[in-house]
């Protein structure tokens, strides 16, 4: 055997296509790259999750936990560690929260890149889009702890680049986390661009200042400084750079031809490209199978929608709106209202108004005594119900027919990831102004603006919390702010009882108990997961507890690496 040797500086070889990081953070180009960086690799964090999860980390977190949707799919034995974080079960390994606790803190990590890179120590003088780049970063690092802070309370604030040996310790408190995110967006709000005016397209895709100013708002009103958050919120308001969409086009909000509207204070755009985007794990990153978990499953259809139906394709059926939620929006905005349409969908729509291939081509919205009889039509199928639905179908996320193809790379899945809605600022200032004072009264035109638009049928003569807390519920539905919000106003009893009560929708018809379709609720196992779930005492381990469930609790994995991190409060 022979052995040789050779100068340590041969061995250096600099890996082809890669730029040595020695070479990079040092020009504008090389700012806006990094930035690009941050937008992608956030949109691709939040919109889906590392283990095929078959929704977005960050829909779950906010959304599952609500109190006016059931987490349905095909039964108890479906989506199984979702229902768990939705019924106030899971322990501190539930992938729900460690999912978009961990997107989030990826993102802190994409922007830290920019901001820690981008100094006059290290390139000399910043240019004005070097300190626009800095801005944007600082802007959606504040937005992710201030996530973080309002479901985990204490999160470690993390504003250097980490290594691999770094154990971050808590926050000091919620207050504090608070109190950092408002001083972030002030030192971003000098070097950040507006929107110029309801029809930018381009300044409803980037972080502008009305973004940051809705996110300082928002902030603040976690933390109670209700009067403070009414000057950034009232910026947003003012600048004429936002508008409410007309009534008639509430039907775009949350779907692929409701892209960078008038509306929108901050989503990411996606545009995907057929010649790139070709493999399903990729485009499951562009919304693909958001849309696929939430449109309705048709395997519980006795019979198939046809061509014009205006559904799009099948699903998995995970989301229903709770028949109270429904009752309720139809109470307060009446049938006609285009919030309702907007919305939410009844089982008389779907049988009526679809059209079935049983219609053949003849098909004419409304309902004719050939529908009310025909076989072929309405809830059956497999299973012979459908989990957790009351007669109410969602139809504000799923897919309509006339955007597209869900099995094309087209509308049909194509749909931006919203962040913050002109309707949530426009709450967010009236709730401010009724827990202090709305001197100008623009708190109320806030409050009226949204139900007008609505064409609700109940429109607020003056400005009270309670209004405001029931518009937020209306509007904001399944936009990620029901639970915490309940739990930020003390106003958990729905949220005690959550999954004490899960009902089926059976169809009369169907059943042979009546002569014409109509909806059935089988209630014969609605206390299920009541009873199934019980703890060491035998009482019943569902739903939020008081002095345990205000925060989640920090994810196991992360815990078990983090010696530094202290758990949260009754969860150790």
């Amino acid at each position: 055997m022979a052995f040789t040797g050779c100068d340590q500086d041969e061995l250096d070889i600099p890996q082809k296509g890669v730029l040595p990081i020695d070479n990079f953070y040092k020009t504008d180009a090389d700012a806006e790259a990094a930035l690009v960086g941050v937008y992608f690799d956030t949109h691709k964090n939040f919109a889906k999750s590392d283990d095929e999860y078959n929704y977005g980390p960050i829909f779950g977190l906010t959304n599952f936990q609500s109190d006016n949707m059931y987490l349905a799919g095909s039964g108890v034995g479906d989506c199984v560690m979702q229902r768990e974080y939705q019924q106030f079960r899971y322990a501190n390994d539930n992938p729900v929260p460690l999912a978009a606790y961990t997107a989030f803190y990826r993102s802190i990590h994409k922007c830290n890149l920019v901001i820690n890179n981008f100094t006059e120590e290290k390139v000399g003088t910043l240019s004005p889009t070097m300190k626009r780049c800095i801005a944007e970063a600082r802007v959606m690092r504040a937005y992710d702890h201030m996530m973080l802070g309002i479901y985990w309370g204490t999160p470690p604030i993390v504003e250097e680049v980490l290594s691999g040996d770094s154990r971050p310790e808590n926050a000091e408190s919620q207050d504090a986390v608070m109190d950092w995110v408002v001083k972030e967006i002030d030192l971003a709000l000098p070097d950040l661009t507006e929107r110029q005016g309801p029809d930018d397209q381009a300044g409803a895709v980037k972080i502008t200042k009305g973004f940051a100013n809705a996110i300082k708002g928002k902030a603040l009103i976690w933390k109670g400084d209700y009067n403070g958050a009414k000057t950034p919120l009232k910026a947003v308001i003012t600048s004429g750079n936002y508008a409410l969409l007309p009534s008639e086009d509430m039907i775009k909000i949350g779907h692929a031809d409701g892209k960078a509207t008038s509306e929108s204070v901050f989503e990411f755009n996606v545009t995907p490209d057929p010649d790139v985007v070709t493999s399903e794990p990729v485009q499951r990153r562009a919304g693909w199978n958001d849309h696929m978990t939430f449109n309705w499953r048709f395997e519980n259809f006795n019979g198939n929608l046809g061509p014009d139906a205006q559904i799009n394709n099948n699903g998995w059926g995970w989301l229903n709106p709770t028949g109270k939620f429904a009752r309720d929006l139809i109470a307060n905005d009446g049938m006609e209202s285009a919030r309702r349409k907007a919305w939410i969908k009844t089982y008389d729509e779907v049988l009526y108004d679809h059209q079935w291939e049983s219609d053949g081509d003849d098909f004419a919205p409304g309902r004719t005594a050939f529908k009310e009889t025909d076989p072929n039509r309405g809830v059956g199928g497999n299973a012979g119900f459908i989990y957790g639905n009351e007669g109410y179908f969602c139809w504000k996320i799923v897919v309509h027919k006339d955007q597209g193809d869900l099995n094309a790379i087209n509308g049909g899945w194509d749909r931006n990831l919203s962040l913050m809605r002109y309707a949530e600022v426009l709450l967010l200032y009236a709730e401010a102004c009724a827990q202090t004072t709305d001197d100008d009264g623009l708190g109320l035109q806030s409050l009226q603006a949204i139900q007008n638009r609505a064409q609700s049928d109940y429109v607020s003569s003056s400005l009270t919390l309670e209004d405001v807390q029931k518009e937020k519920m209306f509007e904001l539905w399944l936009e990620g702010t029901r639970s915490v919000d309940l739990i930020r106003w003390g106003k958990t009893e729905t949220l005690e009882k959550q999954g004490y009560y899960v009902a089926h929708l059976r169809d009369e018809l169907q059943e042979g108990i009546g002569g014409v379709h109509k909806a059935y609720i089988d209630e014969t196992d609605d206390d299920y997961p009541a009873t199934y779930y019980l703890d060491e005492y035998g009482e019943g381990n569902i739903g939020f507890k008081k002095g345990k469930h205000e925060l989640l609790p920090f994810p196991k994995t992360v815990m078990d690496l983090n010696t530094a991190l202290e758990q949260n409060p009754s969860w150790n």
